[in-house]
């Protein structure tokens, strides 16, 4: 992940976190695809991002776009997909793990 900064230094309102990173299956042992997306920086001192990424799976990809937080869940909004995905809606829960350095996607698609 790297975080550019917008002119006023390391974690400012405004600053953009980009980042691509492998997707494992739900036991954590194998890798089933890989997201690619960026955040904005909008409340440094309250840990807030918001977001908009596409999660790239073998029947096709699904996009969400809603707030991350730096140290605990968000709730963000599946915004639409590809093939198998095409038709999406719902929501996707990020559950921060280990502080912050992993995360858990679960799809609840609609």
């Amino acid at each position: 992940d790297t975080e550019i900064p917008s002119g006023g230094g390391k974690d400012v309102k405004g600053n953009v976190l980009t980042f691509n990173n492998p997707v494992f299956n739900v036991a954590d042992t194998r890798q089933v695809g890989h997201d690619e997306g960026f955040c904005i920086r909008i409340a440094p001192e309250q840990g807030i991002w918001e977001c908009l990424w596409t999660t790239f799976l073998r029947a096709g990809q699904i996009t969400v776009q809603g707030p991350y937080y730096d140290t605990r869940n968000s709730v963000l909004s599946i915004t639409g997909g590809t093939r198998a995905y095409r038709n999406s809606r719902g929501e996707m829960r990020l559950l921060s793990r280990n502080g912050g350095k992993e995360y858990d996607f679960i799809f609840k698609l609609s």
